[in-house]
């Protein structure tokens, strides 16, 4: 665990009171981020403010191919804004909001953050999930005021569960490098962590996070550089929970995939959704709809794509109810059209190219398997429950862009921040 002595603290924060400040703005943004939804903003832009004004003080960093990802995925939603296929709808609301994420990350990944301030970030990003969390449970399982488990500004249980499983993933890399370290003092609490943020996972009943979540922690464990001995105890008692819950006394996530595949509809109408999506994409397939506009489209409208193909309209086919296309990949599509789409997929390729070569080179350094693990849970949970959720955006969006920046980060101060070799 990251420690901060007075002396410490003196030589670095008194005399550097900018960057105490940004480092405080993005405590609390991080604090508040799954919790209230007015603070995290305020303390999100008072970030923004701090860390862009103190870094254009600094020394300019080399540009390199993660800058170019970036700037492209901003470009994108700005040309989508720019020639939408319904004008005055929500498209600039919706480059608004891809714009502050993307420049958090951004930002972020160009910070000059020592490796004890980048792990107290980690650590405390995953502590201040606790208290939503915990609140969240009560109000699921002991109150009864929801009926499903949510964190509070992330809102939605699908949603909620994205976080979770990021933050799960976080956890067991925390975990991991706690049954690294020389001093095991800290494995009891990080063990107890995880196992709870796993625990909510289940709670949740979202089938999409649940199953990533698992193949999350396995790949985490598998990857990792325990002992066998450690690995084989983990993994066998892993398999013997997972048997359990899914087989032996099914939990609730599995009943309800067991009740949708009895009554035929085990995509819980996510293909009618989808079909919904497929037809819009056509409307305007180079630069899509405009961000945000998705709901602005009619069934009139989906009803004269359809015959102006020569073909009959079947309503039955289409669910345009839900407010999102429930699917990452054909979200990008419709909002951003196939230059959107081709941006997002190069991002999601260059992101795992960067895990894969990184883990190559670190995966004896228990300091970059960290943010590498980190980065990776943040993937995982984006592009692999994105198949069935849109997940890249709001709080989901921001927290994976901040592990992905740690990770970025971590790598661009030990020049090891190398795509292609």
């Amino acid at each position: 665990m990251p420690t901060f002595s007075l002396d410490s603290f003196k030589k670095i924060y008194i005399k550097n009171k900018l960057k105490f400040l940004e480092l405080a703005f993005l405590s609390l943004f991080l604090a508040f981020l799954p919790s209230l939804e007015v603070p995290k903003n305020i303390f999100l832009a008072g970030y923004l403010i701090t860390a862009l004004y103190r870094q254009s003080q600094l020394r300019s960093s080399k540009w390199t191919i993660w800058d170019w990802v970036f700037l492209s995925l901003i470009a994108s939603s700005f040309l989508s804004a720019l020639f939408p296929f319904i004008a005055g709808g929500s498209e600039w609301k919706g480059f608004r909001g891809m714009l502050l994420w993307i420049t958090f990350g951004w930002t972020l990944f160009r910070s000059d953050y020592n490796f004890e301030e980048k792990k107290y970030l980690f650590i405390f990003a995953i502590l201040m999930t606790l208290p939503p969390l915990i609140w969240g449970l009560i109000q699921s399982l002991v109150l009864h005021t929801k009926d499903a488990l949510q964190l509070h500004s992330v809102g939605h249980v699908n949603h909620s569960a994205i976080y979770l499983c990021m933050m799960t993933g976080a956890s067991l890399a925390l975990l991991i490098s706690q049954l690294q370290a020389t001093k095991k003092k800290y494995v009891f609490i990080t063990s107890l962590l995880f196992i709870f943020l796993t625990s909510s996972i289940i709670v949740s009943q979202s089938r999409g996070a649940f199953g990533v979540a698992f193949l999350l922690i396995f790949a985490l464990f598998l990857l990792s550089k325990l002992p066998i001995k450690i690995k084989t105890i983990s993994l066998t008692l892993l398999t013997i929970f997972l048997v359990t819950i899914v087989f032996i006394s099914p939990a609730p996530v599995i009943e309800k995939q067991i009740t949708n595949q009895n009554n035929n509809d085990i995509l819980s109408q996510r293909d009618k959704i989808w079909q919904k999506a497929f037809e819009v994409a056509r409307l305007n397939p180079l630069l899509g709809i405009g961000n945000g506009n998705w709901n602005s489209i009619t069934i009139d409208q989906i009803k004269s794509s359809v015959e102006s193909r020569g073909e009959i309209f079947d309503a039955e086919k289409f669910n345009i109810e839900q407010s999102h296309p429930h699917n990452i990949y054909l979200s990008n599509l419709v909002d951003r059209g196939i230059l959107g789409f081709i941006i997002f997929l190069s991002f999601m390729f260059i992101w795992l190219i960067i895990l894969i070569n990184s883990y190559k080179k670190c995966n004896q350094d228990s300091k970059a398997m960290l943010f590498i693990m980190g980065s990776f849970s943040a993937w995982a949970s984006i592009f692999g429950i994105g198949f069935v959720n849109t997940t890249f955006h709001h709080e989901n969006a921001l927290l994976a862009l901040f592990f992905l920046s740690l990770h970025l980060n971590y790598l661009r101060q030990t020049n090891e921040l190398k795509v292609f070799n």
